[in-house]
């Protein structure tokens, strides 16, 4: 049966200064988190890697496989949403590990090219299920207020989870097939334990106190199905999305064959850009929770929209002059990226209705599933046009953005830092 939280302690000093949310009786849920994406960090890097080395794929049929598989897989976000108003968060999360387990006990364990369809259609279904599952799930377990924090810390422990994850697998993909398929049964195996953990957790149920400030000021959705406003934010979010991808998806094509950089600067960019995720993002929050949240997601798309700006500018200058650029741009693109991260998934959960958010953040979820999608082939189509139409496309599309959710603002209100929801 679920029973009430008690009241919790007061924070302490260093963890209000840190950003962190309190952690009283949430170690296993931690433990979780870490587990997960540790495994994820294990098997993603290298997927590809596998496929061609032990089915004897080409890059370019490994690839399209998996692009069939996530397009197929894309239904599953907005589908999540009735599915977790009917049974709440806890089953589709622990349901979602299962399918992304069995993907990859699947993948370690053919080569035919229809079964492996199958296993990447399984392991899309499972994270198109997870996200927006896990975002009510934290919402419910978590203390009013402290919602951003949650979710920066989390983005955090995954940051670390994938990172130590990927430096073992480097390790393990040094003895060929057999090694990688060790990787691929690992990230099954943590799938599997971090959903024991998810069962052992204590049963919650927070629910808005009798003093409970409005989490939105003069608007909250009372609707089954998300409004205009809903769906603009949705709308904003998907570009920005795209611009985020950016980073993996055109950075390595751009500095080595635009820039003419050496391929270890591609390296030094995403460790520049995960050491300043992993060191900053609780800090980052600590500063953004008593922000009002749409504006900070209208400065992120700006802040974006800058970054873009800096990139292209770097075309055309000498080898010194550029990778001077490129750090000020990976600088300037982090940065938006830590306001952006855990002030969407709060806005997506704050605009949607306080006993059903399901369907709205099922929604939320196709931003994120059809962003990604559509980044590399809009993305890698401009960069064949010209070195600087890419960013020209990015820059203006995250001030497009801005744009739309200065626009839900004025119908919706300020989204306040005050009593984070939905009750979920």
């Amino acid at each position: 049966m679920s029973t009430a939280p008690s009241a919790p302690p007061r924070p302490g000093r260093l963890t209000t200064a840190l950003g962190l949310p309190r952690l009283d009786g949430q170690r296993r849920l931690l433990a979780a988190v870490v587990i997960d994406s540790t495994g994820s960090g294990l098997a993603l890097p290298f997927l590809l890697l596998y496929l061609t080395w032990q089915d004897r794929m080409t890059a370019a049929t490994a690839g399209t496989l998996l692009t069939v598989a996530g397009a197929a897989a894309l239904v599953a976000g907005p589908l999540s949403g009735p599915l977790i108003d009917r049974w709440g968060p806890v089953p589709l999360v622990q349901a979602a590990h299962v399918l992304r387990a069995t993907a990859f006990l699947v993948y370690a364990a053919t080569g035919s090219a229809p079964t492996l369809l199958v296993a990447a259609t399984l392991a899309a279904l499972g994270d198109n299920l997870f996200w927006p599952a896990n975002r009510a799930f934290l919402a419910r377990r978590c203390h009013p207020g402290e919602l951003i924090r949650w979710y920066g810390l989390e983005r955090t422990l995954r940051n670390v989870g994938m990172t130590v994850g990927g430096l073992t697998a480097g390790v393990l993909a040094g003895q060929g097939v057999n090694g990688l398929r060790l990787v691929l049964a690992a990230n099954a195996a943590s799938y599997v334990l971090a959903a024991v953990l998810i069962a052992l957790l204590p049963a919650t149920e927070r629910r808005p106190s009798a003093g409970h400030v409005p989490t939105v000021s003069g608007h909250r959705s009372t609707r089954p199905r998300p409004d205009r406003a809903y769906v603009t934010m949705v709308a904003a979010n998907t570009v920005l999305v795209v611009v985020c991808t950016a980073l993996p998806v055109l950075v390595p094509l751009y500095v080595v064959q635009r820039l003419h950089q050496p391929t270890w600067v591609v390296g030094a960019v995403f460790a520049l850009n995960t050491a300043l995720v992993t060191a900053g993002q609780s800090l980052v929050v600590r500063y953004l929770e008593r922000r009002e949240h749409l504006r900070t997601l209208q400065r992120a798309a700006l802040v974006w929209s800058a970054a873009a700006v800096l990139f292209g500018a770097a075309s055309g200058l000498s080898r010194s002059a550029a990778l001077f650029l490129l750090t000020l741009a990976v600088l300037v693109f982090t940065a938006a990226e830590l306001m952006h991260a855990p002030t969407s998934d709060v806005v997506a959960v704050r605009m949607a209705p306080e006993e059903t958010p399901g369907r709205h953040l099922g929604l939320h979820q196709l931003s994120w599933g059809v962003g990604s999608a559509i980044a590399p082939l809009a993305l890698t189509a401009a960069l064949a046009l010209g070195p600087r139409w890419p960013w020209a496309l990015l820059a203006t599309g995250a001030a497009a953005a801005a744009v739309a959710l200065s626009a839900v603002r004025r119908t919706v209100g300020p989204i306040l830092p005050a009593g984070d929801g939905p009750g979920a």
